[in-house]
C-alpha cells in the first residue's frame, strides 16, 4: 500500500480555481489500486468540507488539518487532536496584536471556525463563519488554532516569532501571509506520522507520498523527501525531490 497526502491551497487546487478533474481522475486510480489518499491542509475540518463537498466523486481517505494538529478518518471521525490549554489561549489572545489589532482573525476548534474579527479577502473561498467577542473566545474549548492574515508573509513570521517568545508551547505555521498558531509538535510532518499511528498503516517510507508548495509544507517534504508543484515558491521547490506540474501527475507517476 502506498500513501499519497497532499497540501490543497495551491497545491492540489490552485488558488482563486477549481480542483482540475485531472487531479480528481487521478486520485481515483490511486485508491482504486489500493493506495490510500489524503489532504494535509492547514484548513480546519469545516473549512476544507466545504471546499470538498462541491466534488462528489472525491472522497479522502483521511484528513490532516490545521497544519497536523487534528487527524480525521475517512468517516469523519477524529483520531487525534492538539488542543489549546485554557490558560495558554487566554494569555494569547491576550496579546495587543490579537486582543487590540487589526488584522481578520479565526479561532478554529476541532470542528468548528469562529471569526474574532471578520476577514474580508475570500480568496479562498472559505465562506461565512459566526463571529465571536474576545471573552467568548477566551473561553472556548477544543481551540486547536488561531489563524490571522497579516498584510504580508514577514508581518507573519515577525507575529510568529513574538508570540513563541512569549509562549514557547507555540508555533507559527506560515502560508504566504496567513499566520496559524498552533500548539508545537503541530506540522504537517508530525500531522502525517499522527495519521499512521493512529491508523495502524504499515508504509515504506518508499511508498509515503507529501506534496506542497509553500512554506508550512516544508516540514513534511522534508522530513519525507516529498515533491512539489511547478507554481511553488522557490524555497520548496528547493527542498523538494522533484517538481512537478499537478498533484495528479505525481500520483499517475507513482501509481
Amino acid at each position: 500500500m502506498k500513501l499519497a497526502a497532499t497540501d490543497f491551497d495551491g497545491t492540489f487546487c490552485p488558488i482563486r480555481s477549481r480542483v482540475p478533474e485531472a487531479n480528481i481522475e487521478a486520485v481515483e486510480a490511486w485508491q482504486a489500486a489500493g493506495h490510500k489518499f489524503g489532504i494535509n491542509t492547514g484548513r480546519g475540518i469545516g473549512l476544507i468540507h466545504y471546499e470538498l463537498v462541491k466534488y462528489e466523486t472525491l472522497v479522502p481517505d483521511f484528513l490532516i488539518c490545521n497544519n497536523g494538529a487534528v487527524v480525521v478518518g475517512r468517516n469523519g471521525e477524529i483520531l487525534a487532536s492538539l488542543t489549546y490549554p485554557e490558560a495558554l489561549l487566554r494569555g494569547v489572545l491576550s496579546l495587543p496584536r490579537f486582543a487590540d489589532g487589526e488584522d481578520p482573525l479565526l479561532i478554529i476548534t476541532e470542528r468548528e471556525t469562529f471569526s474574532l474579527r471578520p476577514n474580508p479577502d475570500v480568496e479562498l473561498g472559505i465562506g461565512e463563519m459566526p463571529e465571536v467577542t474576545l471573552e467568548a473566545a477566551m473561553a472556548m474549548k477544543d481551540v486547536v488554532q488561531l489563524s490571522m492574515r497579516c498584510q504580508t508573509t514577514a508581518a507573519a513570521e515577525q507575529t510568529a516569532a513574538e508570540v513563541h517568545d512569549a509562549f514557547p508551547e507555540t508555533t507559527g505555521n506560515i502560508n504566504r501571509n496567513y499566520l496559524d498558531l498552533n500548539l508545537q509538535g503541530a506540522n504537517k510532518a508530525e500531522g502525517v506520522a499522527r495519521l499512521l499511528a493512529a491508523t495502524g498503516w504499515q508504509v515504506a517510507p518508499d511508498d509515503l507520498f507529501v506534496i506542497g508548495d509553500d512554506k508550512n509544507d516544508l516540514p513534511a517534504i522534508e522530513r519525507y523527501h516529498g515533491y512539489t508543484v511547478e507554481t511553488a515558491t522557490d524555497s520548496v521547490k528547493r527542498a523538494a525531490r522533484a517538481v512537478y506540474p499537478t498533484v495528479g501527475a505525481m500520483l499517475r507517476e507513482n501509481l
